[in-house]
């Protein structure tokens, strides 16, 4: 589609949970795109959603979506270790991807996919890791005050987010989350590749990974299954850039989102997050040579619903008015990061 091409956008939705149905919502509420196709394995929700008036049809298998030339646009949003196969598919099949994060279980089938998506340039693959981080106010605040050169060389960034709750308890269809094998692993799949999307975004994509050490522990509630639930790296980049990481789910404790950014002349502290207060703290030396404080507010008025946005962003992708903020190239650097991390643990 070209940017002066305003028909309606044919989509469909492989995947009819709880994600999937947050897509549908998205793409039928803006009007630009018709949900021709919702795709669910699951009896009961292939029968919520034939009943259901903003999708056409519902069916449980993909392979009507992928050989309908009205299909324009595809989002795979099924359990995460059949990311890399439907994305492959929608890709060869000619259609716009938007792909659930994390895009793929294995760094084999990352490569896979990104060698796809460059074979195929006229098509969007987009990756959903941006829906938190990228595609909000706080990133383009936070890297307006990096790029401004005001906290000077940045040296040292630090995230924790600590929480009792598992991915079960908030979803609890999805037991396929607990197990490594299709999850690819626990909150450091999970929210790792939102989390560097946020902390390598704001320093423009430049430090590059030379050494991790890192810690993880399972097996802290009755449901755990075989992913980890708590893990620590402390992450070596170049241009003398470190990080300290930490991420748990289903873990003894709590400590909300926080994200540091030290630099040499100032630093920065926030919950970076929409659902976080919206201001950013701001500490370094004041004109008397004492250290001072200040917090700037983030306007979120006009942001709205993380998801919407992205989906908002994908179909400004598919119709040539935007250019994907989380490319299928640097959301495997990504999730090489937090594969790394759980690799040496």
């Amino acid at each position: 589609m070209t940017p002066g091409d305003r028909r309606r956008i044919t989509a469909a939705v492989i995947g009819g949970g709880m994600i999937g149905a947050k897509h549908v919502e998205a793409l039928h509420a803006g009007g630009r795109a018709r949900v021709k196709w919702v795709c669910n394995r699951s009896e009961e929700l292939l029968r919520r959603w034939a009943a259901d008036p903003r999708v056409e049809r519902a069916i449980p298998d993909a392979g009507a979506i992928l050989a309908d030339p009205e299909v324009d646009a595809v989002v795979v949003a099924t359990p995460t270790a059949t990311h890399a196969e439907l994305g492959l598919a929608v890709l060869r099949a000619g259609k716009h991807l938007l792909l659930e994060k994390p895009m793929a279980i294995a760094r084999d089938e990352a490569a896979a996919l990104v060698d796809e998506a460059a074979r195929r340039p006229g098509q969007v693959a987009l990756d959903a890791s941006c829906r938190h981080a990228r595609l909000q106010p706080k990133f383009e605040f936070v890297k307006a005050i990096v790029d401004s050169g005001r906290l000077g060389e940045i040296y040292h960034l630090h995230h924790v987010m600590l929480s009792p709750e598992t991915f079960l308890d908030w979803n609890p269809r999805a037991g396929w989350a607990l197990e490594r094998r299709r999850a690819g692993g626990g909150p450091v799949v999970d929210w790792g590749v939102y989390d560097f999307s946020f902390l390598l975004g704001v320093l423009g994509d430049r430090p590059a990974l030379q050494d991790v050490r890192s810690f993880r522990r399972g097996g802290l509630r009755s449901r755990s299954g075989d992913v980890e639930q708590h893990a620590a790296a402390f992450l070596a980049f170049d241009r003398g850039v470190t990080v300290a990481y930490e991420r748990g789910a289903g873990v003894h404790g709590e400590t909300r989102s926080e994200t540091r950014i030290h630099g040499t002349r100032g630093g920065l502290r926030l919950g970076y997050p929409t659902w976080e207060p919206p201001a950013v703290e701001l500490f370094e030396e004041g004109p008397d040579g004492r250290p001072r404080r200040e917090v700037l507010p983030v306007d979120l008025a006009g942001h709205g619903d993380d998801n919407a946005a992205l989906v908002t962003h994908f179909l400004d992708c598919v119709e040539g008015r935007a250019t994907p903020a989380m490319p299928f190239a640097r959301a495997a650097k990504h999730l090489d990061i937090v594969l790394r991390i759980l690799d040496c643990a």
